[in-house]
């Protein structure tokens, strides 16, 4: 995990998690404070600053101690709690106009 010290050092306190999506083979996140929202098509994971919320096909927790949880199942999208899947909040009224003409989204 050198790689994640490397990039964490510069992000100046900013990342709030760590995780790994292994395609079709669930994933393993760390720093997890709780488990919320649990069903085998999303759950909503809290760490010390954020949310993610995870979507995805017949997903069950595999393990989860320590601030550490590995999720079985198929991953579809990893995002912010804060945001609706496909929209940014974020963004101009004109942004959200075209992704909803042109079918733009979260891929």
């Amino acid at each position: 995990m050198r790689l994640y010290e490397e990039i964490f050092k510069s992000a100046d306190g900013v990342a709030f998690a760590r995780y790994v999506v292994v395609l079709n083979g669930g994933g393993y996140f760390e720093g997890v404070k709780a488990v919320d929202d649990f069903s085998t098509r999303r759950i909503k994971v809290c760490f010390q600053k954020e949310e993610l919320v995870i979507e995805g096909e017949d997903l069950s927790i595999k393990k989860y101690c320590e601030g550490d949880l590995q999720l079985a199942g198929k991953i579809c999208a990893v995002y912010l709690s804060n945001y609706e899947v496909g929209k940014n909040a974020d963004a101009t009224a004109e942004i959200d106009a075209t992704a909803e003409t042109d079918g733009g989204g979260v891929i």
